[in-house]
């Protein structure tokens, strides 16, 4: 499957790179589609710590994973770097949309492109709490539009 032209390097703001490991493999040779959720959300994560949204257990909010997707464009093998590249593509009230391409190392055209929809909710209650207004600017700062 070919991907879309739009979709390159040059689309996305924030970067993380993800060794793949021998385990993620499967009979096929290839690492296991579920594996690529993993990858996303390990680029989401440490987008989201370096930024200082996410806090740990010290965090007043913590966000919950209400929606995501992800189309698969090549196969990606062991050994090998994931290039993870996100971007924000809408910063709501209480939510983040999250898109994420995943590209083997050094190639402009992505493997998987991904979306990952966080609602952040009081760890107590789980009711929607608003993102404070340094975070919705931190995340503004990662759209294709900043």
């Amino acid at each position: 499957m070919e991907s879309s032209p739009l979709e390159t390097r040059d689309r996305y703001c924030y970067w993380v790179f993800i060794p793949t490991r021998w385990m993620d493999g499967d009979p096929y040779g290839h690492v296991n589609n579920a594996q690529y959720y993993s990858f996303v959300d390990t680029a989401v994560t440490s987008m989201l710590i370096d930024k200082g949204v996410l806090h740990g257990p010290r965090s007043n909010s913590i966000g919950l994973c209400v929606e995501s997707g992800c189309r698969f464009l090549a196969p990606v093998s062991f050994p090998g770097t994931i290039e993870a590249g996100v971007r924000i593509a809408r910063v709501g009230n209480s939510s983040l949309r999250y898109e994420v391409g995943l590209f083997k190392s050094g190639d402009t055209q992505p493997v998987a492109a991904a979306y990952f929809v966080h609602v952040f909710v009081d760890p107590e209650t789980r009711r929607p709490v608003p993102l404070s207004e340094e975070v919705k600017a931190s995340m503004c700062a990662l759209t294709l539009d900043a």
